[in-house]
């Protein structure tokens, strides 16, 4: 019936058939919550009239919502929902323009691109790299996520650590709000700002309230931001108004849906002409006490990418070998050679517990191998081992291992599921020799068998349990395992979540991480922008962990 009745204003297409549903009922998350009908919008003009729809029979039916969804890869539970999903990969995948434009102080050249919230990065990536231009915030799902999941998360990957997370690259934003009407979002000085407040309409009314909760907990906020390099936790309220600038686009990246529906997002972006070449330094780590010695010797050398993986990463990765044939080698032979001395090392000197990887890129293959070469003599002096890999190709086994490891797990592992409930944790580097160790004995008293890889320059780890779901001894595990490694990721001033956000599983922690009053500032912002709760609801705010816990998969 509610489909029925969308659809007699929706241009695109409404689905209510079983398949559909058991489809939009999961992501990448350990969560299984199944809709009760799908929309496929075909324009701003049906997000438009489906919101007005929401405004206008919530009272009837309060449990009316709309969750938006793109390429359904979110590790939180983010899109799932009872009520409406918006899946945007059928129509609004357009990218709208790419395009050159000098932006920075030092008159360097930057990219800009303009796109819709269904396009897949993969898609975005190839166009932008036509003009020699790259949107840096990808994560390790790069070939299968979507721009809208990246703004929605705020999203991070191998290069944060020198070029920031998506939020850094989000110049300005078409949003349909609460009013079902679409506004064009950008950052305002102070001046434009006390204009537009002075306006009477539903935008200046927002725009006021705002900045009045902020200003009036001015302090309180700029003191609230995680002390870590990057942070998804949360509503990114700390970057909105430094009194100078007013910027809403730093609110809504990250905020998951929460606040309104993202149409559209203008991105500035590096150019990849600047630094053509690269080249990695591996580091075999069996000692993990020397972990703050080698980020503090790496991190001078401005490295591009800062990445690790585990041994148990490594050992799954060589059981499922011939699952990387398609990613690395038409042929399995040369995966077999590639991988050679890795196997050697294995068996010669056993399994190291740490593999990282250290990638720089220069303007040319001299500045590279000058920065690899001083580095490698410096870790030498800490008694490790490393190995060089000087081309793309020496080093694409070690990024196929980091990028591909998750979805292996999935695909591969039978009887056993990925449950990415502890997956994206953070504290500073310095901290990793006390906290590593910790966290291991946490995942040995609960008897988990897990993998980690991560950002290790920004102490960033994303730690995937493998799981008999079905079994509910298994699924008893995690509420406590979860509470003693959040318990810790705090005691060590980290941020639960650095990139994957905050979705079912971790907003039931915010009080606890930011505190009574940080968090009622967090539920008075989703009142401003979402007062009958229509946008994607308990995420962020008002959050049920018993309801996540129930809402666990079994298959």
């Amino acid at each position: 019936m509610l489909a029925q009745e969308i659809q007699k204003f929706l241009e695109g297409e409404m689905a209510e058939d079983n398949a559909t549903l058991e489809y939009y009922s999961r992501d990448a998350s350990l969560f299984d919550i199944r809709p009760a009908v799908v929309a496929f919008p075909k324009h701003s003009g049906d997000v438009k009239n489906l919101v007005k729809f929401m405004a206008s029979h919530k009272k009837d039916d309060p449990t009316l919502s709309l969750s938006a969804r793109s390429a359904g890869t979110d590790m939180s539970g983010g899109p799932l929902t009872e009520s409406i999903v918006m899946d945007f990969t059928r129509h609004m995948n357009s990218i709208k323009e790419v395009g050159d434009r000098i932006i920075t102080m030092e008159g360097a050249a930057m990219g800009y691109a303009v796109a819709e919230p269904g396009v897949y990065y993969r898609d975005f990536e190839l166009e932008t790299l036509k003009r020699g231009y790259l949107l840096p915030s990808y994560p390790a799902s790069r070939n299968l996520c979507a721009i809208g999941g990246m703004v929605a998360n705020d999203s991070g990957g191998e290069k944060s650590l020198i070029y920031g997370k998506t939020h850094h690259y989000v110049t300005a934003l078409k949003v349909v709000f609460t009013d079902g009407e679409e506004y064009a979002v950008k950052p305002m000085n102070a001046e434009e700002l006390k204009k537009k407040i002075a306006e009477n309409t539903f935008e200046s009314e927002l725009y006021r309230k705002v900045r009045e909760l902020l200003e009036k907990n001015y302090d309180t906020v700029k003191n609230a931001k995680p002390d870590v390099s990057k942070n998804s936790a949360g509503y990114n309220i700390w970057d909105v108004w430094d009194r100078n600038t007013f910027d809403l686009t730093k609110l809504l990246v990250g905020s998951q849906g929460t606040l309104g529906v993202v149409t559209e997002a203008t991105f500035k972006l590096i150019s990849v002409k600047e630094k053509p070449c690269s080249g990695m330094l591996v580091v075999f780590l069996n000692d993990l006490k020397k972990i703050a010695d080698i980020v503090n010797a790496v991190l001078p050398y401005e490295p591009s990418s800062f990445e690790s993986f585990d041994d148990h990463t490594l050992r799954l990765a060589m059981k499922f070998l011939w699952g990387f044939v398609k990613i690395l080698a038409k042929n399995p032979f040369s995966l077999v050679l590639a991988f050679l001395p890795e196997f050697w090392m294995v068996v010669t000197k056993g399994m190291p517990k740490l593999v990282m990887m250290i990638e720089f890129e220069e303007r040319t293959k001299e500045e590279v191998e000058k920065k690899i070469m001083e580095l490698e003599a410096k870790l030498k002096s800490l008694g490790v081992k490393t190995r060089v890999a000087l081309t793309k190709e020496a080093a694409a086994k070690y990024w196929a291992i980091r990028r591909e490891s998750f979805n292996l797990l999935r695909q591969k592992v039978k009887g056993m599921q990925t449950a990415p409930f502890i997956d994206d944790i953070i504290v500073k580097p310095e901290y990793l020799p006390e906290f590593l160790p910790k966290l291991y004995a946490i995942g040995e008293k609960y008897q988990l068998l897990y993998t980690i890889a991560g950002h290790v320059g920004d102490g960033n780890f994303h730690v995937i349990p493998l799981m008999r779901l079905g079994e509910a001894s298994e699924r008893a595990k995690i509420k406590p395992a979860m509470d003693e490694v959040y318990d810790l990721v705090l005691k060590y001033k980290g941020s639960i979540t650095a990139e994957h956000n905050d979705g079912l599983i971790r907003s039931p922690y915010l009080e606890q991480m930011f505190g009574a009053e940080v968090y009622k500032i967090f539920q008075e912002i989703k009142n401003i922008f979402d007062p009958q709760n229509i946008f994607n609801p308990g995420k962020k705010v008002n959050a049920n962990m018993d309801y996540a816990l129930k809402h666990i998969k079994r298959s």
